[in-house]
């Protein structure tokens, strides 16, 4: 049975082009500022930080957690190195965009260091290039992933963590804040996917319909489990990953990591967007709904071609530096250096770099990770500020 039309739709960015305009300049303030306050801090921390951080790869063999009902999750974890962690409280998940893959926060996890904290790397199903199908209870839909997600931080023991997601990777974290607010102390989006629909989904849906023949307005979730209809969906794909390399080497860079899309990553991604009534835009409905309790670090690229920067700036001066968005003060400084705006943390934590591209995860990988940790060592240091009723 074919969905009905969700009754929002965010195909396109709902703001006026003035709107867009104000509130890029506002964000623009807040990205020039804390460039020039931590630019000393983070080349002071790369002259100190040890050689053995730099260069020393997290060697975590990949292990599997099986549960009862016929689910399994891959993942990493340096929960060896505990007795080594200088925060030995804090946790972070991290979570891949498409396609994932063993190494892809490599640099981004050495810059921040095995002593630091707890890091586990938690593959989504299909994209860790297996069947995304676990089971009668996982069939990769959106809101299954989000208590796979749970069920496997429970059985880590692992109450509450601090995400980092790029790309695709936000979806998963932003619905998972949807629905496990409690289970997230803070969010790391690093050219994540916005509110609305981005620039890369645009391309892959024109080659969806061009060369997969894939209608998805005329298909069901259930149609994805249909064996003809997968292996035929496979052969397509294939076949066009191959005619794909023939490409010159901008129109490659326009398509960024389309070009090597697997028909398990494409399947994966059908899965989530089909597992609610209204695809992508009940999603992007829900990311409009986020518990604003959650202090957010972003980062992102003006000259990334998949995701617009205006679509993650709409996001930032929403949930960080808007009229509206929720404030948290900082009670107490870790360390004198930078100088932190002391009335609104998230807003310390906000950063575009100009230079770069949608894989700013390994093009800045050392100076994200010092923000990072420098982010993570603030969280406890700060309260929701409670604005009192005018009388």
């Amino acid at each position: 049975m074919i969905q009905n039309k969700f009754q929002y739709n965010y195909t396109n960015d709902p703001r006026d082009q003035g709107t867009q305009l104000q509130h890029s300049k506002v964000v623009e303030y807040y990205c020039n500022r804390n460039f020039k306050v931590f630019l000393p801090y983070v080349q002071q921390q790369l002259q100190n930080q040890p050689l053995a951080d730099q260069n020393n790869d997290l060697k975590r063999s990949i292990q599997k957690m099986y549960f009862d009902d016929g689910r399994y999750v891959n993942y990493r974890d340096n929960i060896d190195n505990r007795d080594q962690f200088e925060l030995k409280n804090k946790t972070i998940i991290f979570i891949t965009g498409v396609p994932g893959g063993i190494n892809y926060y490599k640099r981004i996890q050495n810059s921040i260091g095995q002593q630091f904290c707890r890091m586990i790397d938690f593959y989504t199903p299909g994209f860790d290039r297996n069947d995304e199908r676990r089971g009668q209870q996982y069939q990769g839909g959106i809101d299954q992933l989000a208590k796979l997600i749970d069920d496997f931080m429970i059985k880590l023991g692992v109450q509450s963590a601090v995400f980092l997601a790029h790309s695709y990777g936000g979806i998963v974290v932003k619905n998972f804040i949807y629905l496990k607010p409690h289970k997230v102390e803070g969010f790391i989006q690093i050219c994540t996917v916005p509110m609305t629909l981005w620039e890369g989904q645009k391309k892959l849906e024109k080659l969806e319909l061009q060369k997969y023949n894939l209608d998805v307005d005329q298909i069901s979730s259930e149609r994805l489990s249909d064996e003809d209809f997968r292996t035929q969906l496979k052969q397509k794909i294939m076949s066009t990953k191959e005619s794909l390399q023939d490409l010159s080497e901008q129109e490659k860079f326009q398509l960024g990591p389309i070009v090597n899309f697997s028909f398990q990553d494409i399947i994966a991604m059908l899965q989530i967007r089909l597992s609610v009534p209204g695809k992508y835009n009940e999603i992007f409905h829900r990311f409009r709904q986020l518990n604003q309790n959650i202090p957010r670090m972003i980062a992102y690229s003006k000259n990334d071609v998949l995701i617009s920067s205006n679509t993650i700036e709409e996001e930032i001066y929403q949930y960080v530096v808007g009229e509206n968005a929720l404030q948290r003060r900082i009670t107490k400084l870790t360390s004198p250096q930078p100088q932190l705006d002391m009335n609104n943390f998230s807003s310390n934590y906000i950063f575009r770099f100009d230079d770069t591209t949608h894989f700013l995860q390994n093009e800045r990988s050392a100076e994200l990770g010092i923000i990072a940790k420098h982010f993570i060592r603030q969280i406890d240091m700060t309260q929701i500020i409670i604005n009192k009723p005018k009388i």
